[in-house]
């Protein structure tokens, strides 16, 4: 059934799944708007033995928000049935992730953030596991190994279709009361068989590189330094200049480590930045300076083809 949800079920949900929900402040600092529909659609839950549990949520969202989530003993197998979602590590850029797509978390290790845009609608179908809450039996027995081949962090499997026809063409049967509960038990051990034969692509190389320790050392730390001052007149020269690597190592090293460009890195952390603004209400033209761009006219072509909207209507 198709219901309203309001600040406080968001307050809920987060407290109930380990989530921070990062809201506009107008509607957070304003008590009289906690109870205004921010989005609408329909969330159900089902476990499947105590620490396990199915999610299948379908939701319009009407305003702008992130969510980040507590670091805690936990993982999220899902797949995403309808829209685009943008998820990642708390320190690195987003990836877009579409409809027949695998995401594999592991929320031990870094907190993971997803960013939504008003007016998506976004269906997904989530098993989530608290190894804090799991009780030895025979059925935990059979989901362990499949955590052991959990991603360290975060990963996102190959686009099936086929397998996302299938999980449509159950969800539609499990619309019988009678035998809804049952379907959503195969799902969820259909989603966790899957994540076992296929855990999923890493967004970083683990293994396998020719990077040194080194390497992995500076590159982290200018990550970092990119994550924390993306406003700053960031060039190859002076990032070179910042880890001690030749300009062209630099490119190729930070290519190979996080599979995008150094420059690409910069934009995107500036764009998130410039969202986060936006959301506070500050102007256009302020954020585009906030952010580190010297024309408002190309902080607003960027920040359109990234998320499809322009800032002004962002902001509204």
């Amino acid at each position: 059934m198709t219901r309203a949800f309001t600040y406080e079920d968001f307050v809920q949900y987060g407290e109930q799944y380990g989530f921070t929900h990062c809201l506009p402040d107008a509607i957070v600092q304003d008590p009289t708007r906690h109870q205004e529909t921010l989005a609408y659609g329909q969330v159900y839950e089902q476990s499947l033995c105590k620490g396990v549990t199915v999610l299948h949520s379908d939701m319009h969202f009407l305003v702008p928000y992130h969510a980040q989530s507590r670091v805690q003993q936990a993982y999220s197998f899902a797949m995403l049935l309808n829209g685009q979602l943008r998820i990642g590590r708390e320190r690195s850029p987003l990836q877009t992730v579409g409809p027949a797509c695998g995401i594999n978390t592991s929320y031990r290790n870094e907190r993971m953030q997803t960013h939504y845009l008003p007016g998506t609608r976004l269906a997904a179908l989530d098993v989530v596991i608290d190894q804090t809450e799991i009780e030895q039996n025979d059925y935990t027995e059979r989901l362990l190994p499949i955590l052991e081949v959990a991603p360290a962090t975060f990963a996102v499997g190959q686009q099936d279709d086929a397998f996302l026809e299938s999980v449509r063409s159950q969800l539609q049967l499990a619309q019988d009361d009678s035998v809804g509960s049952l379907i959503y038990e195969a799902l969820g051990l259909q989603l966790l068989a899957r994540v076992r034969a296929a855990p999923g692509d890493c967004v970083e190389w683990q293994t396998g590189d020719s990077l040194s320790r080194l390497d992995h050392e500076r590159l982290s730390a200018l990550r970092e330094h990119i994550h924390r001052h993306p406003w700053q007149p960031h060039t190859i020269q002076s990032m070179s200049q910042l880890t001690g690597m030749g300009e062209s190592a630099l490119r190729k090293k930070f290519q190979m480590k996080f599979r995008l460009s150094i420059m690409a890195c910069v934009k995107e952390y500036r764009l998130q930045l410039a969202q986060r603004y936006l959301e506070q209400g500050e102007s256009v033209e302020k954020v585009a300076l906030l952010a580190g761009y010297r024309h408002g006219s190309n902080f607003s072509t960027a920040f359109k083809k990234r998320f499809g909207v322009s800032p002004r209507q962002h902001r509204h």
